[in-house]
Protein backbone atom coordinates (compact mmCIF):
# COMPACT_ATOMS: atom_id res chain seq x y z
CA UNK A 1 0.00 0.00 0.00
CA UNK A 2 1.34 3.42 -0.85
CA UNK A 3 3.96 4.27 -3.44
CA UNK A 4 6.79 2.05 -4.62
CA UNK A 5 9.40 4.80 -4.72
CA UNK A 6 12.46 5.13 -6.89
CA UNK A 7 12.58 4.85 -10.66
CA UNK A 8 14.53 1.59 -10.50
CA UNK A 9 11.72 0.04 -8.45
CA UNK A 10 9.06 0.95 -10.99
CA UNK A 11 11.31 -0.37 -13.75
CA UNK A 12 11.65 -3.77 -12.07
CA UNK A 13 7.90 -4.02 -11.44
CA UNK A 14 7.05 -3.20 -15.07
CA UNK A 15 9.60 -5.73 -16.31
CA UNK A 16 8.17 -8.45 -14.06
CA UNK A 17 4.60 -7.55 -15.04
CA UNK A 18 5.42 -7.90 -18.73
CA UNK A 19 7.06 -11.25 -18.01
CA UNK A 20 3.95 -12.31 -16.09
CA UNK A 21 1.79 -11.47 -19.11
CA UNK A 22 4.02 -13.58 -21.34
CA UNK A 23 4.01 -16.51 -18.91
CA UNK A 24 0.33 -16.00 -18.02
CA UNK A 25 0.92 -16.35 -14.30
CA UNK A 26 1.09 -14.32 -11.08
CA UNK A 27 4.25 -13.84 -9.06
CA UNK A 28 5.62 -12.19 -5.91
CA UNK A 29 8.39 -9.62 -6.40
CA UNK A 30 10.68 -8.73 -3.51
CA UNK A 31 12.94 -5.74 -4.05
CA UNK A 32 15.38 -3.77 -1.92
CA UNK A 33 15.97 -0.02 -2.12
CA UNK A 34 18.51 -0.18 0.69
CA UNK A 35 21.40 0.85 -1.53
CA UNK A 36 23.97 -1.56 -0.11
CA UNK A 37 25.89 -1.11 -3.37
CA UNK A 38 27.10 2.37 -2.39
CA UNK A 39 26.15 6.00 -2.72
CA UNK A 40 26.13 5.82 -6.52
CA UNK A 41 23.57 2.98 -6.50
CA UNK A 42 20.24 3.73 -8.19
CA UNK A 43 18.53 1.97 -5.24
CA UNK A 44 19.73 4.36 -2.52
CA UNK A 45 16.21 5.47 -1.46
CA UNK A 46 16.11 2.96 1.40
CA UNK A 47 13.61 0.29 2.43
CA UNK A 48 12.14 -2.81 0.86
CA UNK A 49 8.89 -3.53 -0.92
CA UNK A 50 6.82 -6.56 -1.87
CA UNK A 51 4.67 -6.52 -4.99
CA UNK A 52 2.06 -9.03 -6.11
CA UNK A 53 2.08 -9.21 -9.90
CA UNK A 54 -1.42 -10.51 -10.57
CA UNK A 55 -2.28 -12.09 -13.91
CA UNK A 56 -5.99 -11.87 -14.72
CA UNK A 57 -7.34 -14.24 -17.34
CA UNK A 58 -10.26 -13.00 -19.47
CA UNK A 59 -11.18 -16.63 -20.01
CA UNK A 60 -11.80 -17.40 -16.34
CA UNK A 61 -12.14 -14.06 -14.53
CA UNK A 62 -14.33 -11.84 -16.68
CA UNK A 63 -17.33 -12.35 -14.38
CA UNK A 64 -15.25 -11.55 -11.31
CA UNK A 65 -13.95 -8.36 -12.95
CA UNK A 66 -17.50 -7.27 -13.80
CA UNK A 67 -18.68 -7.93 -10.24
CA UNK A 68 -15.72 -6.01 -8.88
CA UNK A 69 -16.59 -3.00 -11.06
CA UNK A 70 -20.23 -3.21 -9.95
CA UNK A 71 -19.46 -3.21 -6.22
CA UNK A 72 -17.04 -0.31 -6.61
CA UNK A 73 -19.81 1.67 -8.30
CA UNK A 74 -22.18 0.81 -5.44
CA UNK A 75 -20.15 2.86 -2.97
CA UNK A 76 -20.07 0.06 -0.39
CA UNK A 77 -16.96 -1.50 1.13
CA UNK A 78 -15.92 -4.87 -0.30
CA UNK A 79 -12.76 -6.96 -0.25
CA UNK A 80 -10.72 -8.74 -2.89
CA UNK A 81 -8.69 -11.71 -1.67
CA UNK A 82 -5.83 -13.06 -3.81
CA UNK A 83 -4.00 -16.20 -2.75
CA UNK A 84 -0.22 -16.22 -2.74
CA UNK A 85 1.05 -17.75 -5.99
CA UNK A 86 3.62 -20.53 -5.76
CA UNK A 87 6.35 -21.50 -8.27
CA UNK A 88 3.87 -23.79 -10.02
CA UNK A 89 0.62 -22.68 -8.43
CA UNK A 90 -1.76 -20.07 -9.80
CA UNK A 91 -3.09 -17.18 -7.74
CA UNK A 92 -6.82 -17.54 -7.01
CA UNK A 93 -9.16 -14.59 -6.40
CA UNK A 94 -12.54 -14.02 -4.83
CA UNK A 95 -14.73 -11.06 -3.97
CA UNK A 96 -16.08 -10.83 -0.39
CA UNK A 97 -18.64 -8.52 1.16
CA UNK A 98 -18.17 -6.54 4.37
CA UNK A 99 -19.24 -9.54 6.46
CA UNK A 100 -16.70 -11.87 4.87
CA UNK A 101 -19.13 -13.78 2.61
CA UNK A 102 -17.85 -14.76 -0.82
CA UNK A 103 -19.81 -13.15 -3.63
CA UNK A 104 -17.93 -14.57 -6.61
CA UNK A 105 -14.57 -15.93 -7.59
CA UNK A 106 -12.46 -19.07 -7.47
CA UNK A 107 -14.20 -22.15 -6.04
CA UNK A 108 -10.88 -23.12 -4.41
CA UNK A 109 -11.22 -20.26 -1.93
CA UNK A 110 -13.34 -20.45 1.25
CA UNK A 111 -16.96 -19.33 1.27
CA UNK A 112 -16.26 -17.04 4.22
CA UNK A 113 -13.15 -15.23 5.46
CA UNK A 114 -13.21 -15.53 9.23
CA UNK A 115 -10.24 -13.19 9.54
CA UNK A 116 -11.95 -10.39 7.63
CA UNK A 117 -13.70 -8.59 10.53
CA UNK A 118 -10.36 -8.08 12.25
CA UNK A 119 -8.86 -6.79 9.02
CA UNK A 120 -11.37 -4.03 8.36
CA UNK A 121 -9.46 -1.34 10.24
CA UNK A 122 -6.03 -2.24 8.91
CA UNK A 123 -4.11 -1.12 5.84
CA UNK A 124 -5.83 -1.04 2.48
CA UNK A 125 -3.71 -3.98 1.38
CA UNK A 126 -2.58 -6.53 3.93
CA UNK A 127 -1.09 -10.01 4.11
CA UNK A 128 -3.27 -12.77 5.50
CA UNK A 129 -1.96 -16.02 6.90
CA UNK A 130 -4.09 -17.86 9.46
CA UNK A 131 -3.72 -21.49 8.44
CA UNK A 132 -6.65 -21.52 6.00
CA UNK A 133 -5.67 -18.60 3.79
CA UNK A 134 -2.30 -17.29 2.63
CA UNK A 135 -2.38 -14.25 0.43
CA UNK A 136 -3.36 -10.61 0.14
CA UNK A 137 -6.53 -8.76 1.06
CA UNK A 138 -7.37 -5.48 -0.67
CA UNK A 139 -9.94 -3.05 0.70
CA UNK A 140 -12.09 -1.95 -2.23
CA UNK A 141 -13.06 1.49 -1.01
CA UNK A 142 -15.04 3.79 -3.30
CA UNK A 143 -13.36 7.08 -4.25
CA UNK A 144 -14.15 10.09 -2.07
CA UNK A 145 -17.14 12.05 -3.34
CA UNK A 146 -16.74 15.80 -3.75
CA UNK A 147 -19.73 18.05 -4.40
CA UNK A 148 -18.81 21.50 -5.66
CA UNK A 149 -21.70 23.93 -5.29
CA UNK A 150 -21.18 26.67 -7.83
CA UNK A 151 -19.99 26.33 -11.42
CA UNK A 152 -18.13 29.62 -11.79
CA UNK A 153 -14.54 30.34 -12.77
CA UNK A 154 -13.06 28.86 -9.56
CA UNK A 155 -14.91 25.57 -10.06
CA UNK A 156 -13.07 24.93 -13.34
CA UNK A 157 -9.54 24.37 -11.92
CA UNK A 158 -10.90 22.94 -8.65
CA UNK A 159 -12.83 20.22 -10.49
CA UNK A 160 -9.75 19.21 -12.48
CA UNK A 161 -7.48 19.17 -9.42
CA UNK A 162 -9.98 17.11 -7.43
CA UNK A 163 -10.19 14.61 -10.28
CA UNK A 164 -6.38 14.44 -10.39
CA UNK A 165 -6.51 13.55 -6.68
CA UNK A 166 -9.01 10.76 -7.52
CA UNK A 167 -12.13 12.36 -6.14
CA UNK A 168 -15.41 11.62 -7.84
CA UNK A 169 -16.67 15.14 -8.54
CA UNK A 170 -20.22 16.46 -8.84
CA UNK A 171 -20.84 20.05 -9.97
CA UNK A 172 -24.10 21.74 -8.94
CA UNK A 173 -25.26 25.14 -10.22
CA UNK A 174 -28.67 26.71 -10.72
CA UNK A 175 -27.64 28.28 -14.04
CA UNK A 176 -27.86 25.91 -17.04
CA UNK A 177 -25.09 27.72 -18.89
CA UNK A 178 -22.72 27.07 -15.96
CA UNK A 179 -23.70 23.43 -15.41
CA UNK A 180 -22.95 21.54 -18.61
CA UNK A 181 -20.78 18.42 -19.05
CA UNK A 182 -18.84 20.25 -21.76
CA UNK A 183 -17.80 22.90 -19.24
CA UNK A 184 -16.60 20.27 -16.73
CA UNK A 185 -15.17 17.28 -18.66
CA UNK A 186 -13.37 16.01 -15.52
CA UNK A 187 -16.58 15.81 -13.46
CA UNK A 188 -18.50 12.57 -12.95
CA UNK A 189 -21.81 14.44 -12.71
CA UNK A 190 -22.90 17.95 -13.64
CA UNK A 191 -26.31 18.95 -12.29
CA UNK A 192 -28.58 21.95 -12.70
CA UNK A 193 -30.52 22.44 -9.47
CA UNK A 194 -31.87 25.17 -7.22
CA UNK A 195 -29.74 25.69 -4.13
CA UNK A 196 -32.69 25.53 -1.76
CA UNK A 197 -33.37 21.86 -2.54
CA UNK A 198 -30.16 19.81 -2.76
CA UNK A 199 -30.74 17.04 -0.21
CA UNK A 200 -31.83 14.50 -2.82
CA UNK A 201 -28.68 15.04 -4.88
CA UNK A 202 -26.43 13.01 -2.55
CA UNK A 203 -26.41 10.40 0.18
CA UNK A 204 -24.79 11.63 3.42
CA UNK A 205 -21.67 9.62 4.28
CA UNK A 206 -18.24 10.00 5.89
CA UNK A 207 -16.85 9.83 2.34
CA UNK A 208 -18.53 13.07 1.23
CA UNK A 209 -16.70 16.39 0.77
CA UNK A 210 -18.75 19.58 0.31
CA UNK A 211 -17.24 22.71 -1.23
CA UNK A 212 -19.38 25.86 -1.31
CA UNK A 213 -18.14 28.36 -3.89
CA UNK A 214 -21.40 29.86 -5.10
CA UNK A 215 -21.78 33.37 -6.53
CA UNK A 216 -24.05 34.74 -3.79
CA UNK A 217 -23.92 34.94 0.01
CA UNK A 218 -27.53 33.84 0.26
CA UNK A 219 -26.83 30.60 -1.62
CA UNK A 220 -24.08 29.61 0.81
CA UNK A 221 -26.38 30.28 3.75
CA UNK A 222 -29.22 28.26 2.19
CA UNK A 223 -26.84 25.37 1.50
CA UNK A 224 -25.39 25.37 5.01
CA UNK A 225 -28.87 25.12 6.49
CA UNK A 226 -29.36 21.91 4.51
CA UNK A 227 -25.90 20.41 5.01
CA UNK A 228 -25.28 21.07 8.71
CA UNK A 229 -26.39 18.09 10.75
CA UNK A 230 -25.81 15.60 7.94
CA UNK A 231 -22.91 13.17 7.69
CA UNK A 232 -19.85 14.33 5.74
CA UNK A 233 -16.05 14.34 5.85
CA UNK A 234 -15.55 18.02 5.05
CA UNK A 235 -17.63 21.17 4.69
CA UNK A 236 -15.95 24.32 3.39
CA UNK A 237 -17.29 27.72 2.34
CA UNK A 238 -15.51 30.46 0.44
CA UNK A 239 -15.63 34.07 1.59
CA UNK A 240 -13.85 36.75 3.56
CA UNK A 241 -13.45 36.43 7.33
CA UNK A 242 -15.99 39.18 7.91
CA UNK A 243 -18.57 37.64 5.61
CA UNK A 244 -18.16 34.08 6.88
CA UNK A 245 -18.25 35.23 10.52
CA UNK A 246 -21.64 36.83 9.89
CA UNK A 247 -22.99 33.67 8.26
CA UNK A 248 -21.77 31.52 11.16
CA UNK A 249 -23.27 33.81 13.78
CA UNK A 250 -26.60 33.88 11.97
CA UNK A 251 -26.70 30.08 11.97
CA UNK A 252 -25.90 29.98 15.71
CA UNK A 253 -28.65 32.51 16.38
CA UNK A 254 -31.08 30.25 14.50
CA UNK A 255 -30.25 27.31 16.72
CA UNK A 256 -27.69 25.35 14.75
CA UNK A 257 -25.06 23.48 16.76
CA UNK A 258 -22.21 25.86 17.55
CA UNK A 259 -19.65 23.06 17.77
CA UNK A 260 -20.45 21.83 14.27
CA UNK A 261 -20.39 25.35 12.88
CA UNK A 262 -16.98 25.71 14.50
CA UNK A 263 -15.75 22.80 12.38
CA UNK A 264 -16.81 24.57 9.19
CA UNK A 265 -13.76 25.35 7.06
CA UNK A 266 -14.32 28.99 6.25
CA UNK A 267 -12.64 30.98 4.90
CA UNK A 268 -11.86 27.94 2.81
CA UNK A 269 -8.33 26.89 1.84
CA UNK A 270 -4.82 27.23 3.19
CA UNK A 271 -3.29 30.68 3.62
CA UNK A 272 -0.71 30.62 0.82
CA UNK A 273 -1.33 34.08 -0.64
CA UNK A 274 -3.46 32.68 -3.49
CA UNK A 275 -4.86 35.25 -5.91
CA UNK A 276 -5.90 33.61 -9.17
CA UNK A 277 -8.63 30.95 -9.51
CA UNK A 278 -6.00 28.25 -10.08
CA UNK A 279 -4.02 29.35 -7.02
CA UNK A 280 -7.16 29.45 -4.87
CA UNK A 281 -8.08 25.97 -6.11
CA UNK A 282 -4.64 24.77 -5.04
CA UNK A 283 -5.15 26.23 -1.56
CA UNK A 284 -8.55 24.51 -1.27
CA UNK A 285 -7.23 21.14 -2.40
CA UNK A 286 -4.26 21.51 -0.08
CA UNK A 287 -6.62 21.94 2.87
CA UNK A 288 -8.82 19.05 1.76
CA UNK A 289 -5.82 16.72 1.40
CA UNK A 290 -4.57 17.73 4.85
CA UNK A 291 -8.00 17.02 6.38
CA UNK A 292 -8.25 13.71 4.53
CA UNK A 293 -4.98 12.43 5.97
CA UNK A 294 -5.27 14.03 9.40
CA UNK A 295 -2.40 16.47 8.94
CA UNK A 296 -2.38 19.71 10.92
CA UNK A 297 -0.99 22.63 8.95
CA UNK A 298 0.80 25.13 11.18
Amino acid sequence: TGTIGGGIGEHEVIKSALQGLTERRSRILEYSLAGEQGLDSPAICGGRFTVLIGFWSPRTETELARNLAAVMASGKLHFLYESRPGPKEASHRALYDNDGRKLSGAPELPETLAILPAARENEKIMKLCDGTVDGFLSHLTPPPQMIIFGGGHLALPLCEMAAWCRFSVTIVDDRPEFSTPERFPAADRVLTAEMDDVRDLFTPSPNLWHVLITREHKHDYILLKQLLGTEYAYLGMIGSRRRTAKVKQRLVDEGFDAAEIGRLHSPIGLEIGAQTPAEIAISIMGEIIAVRYGVTIK
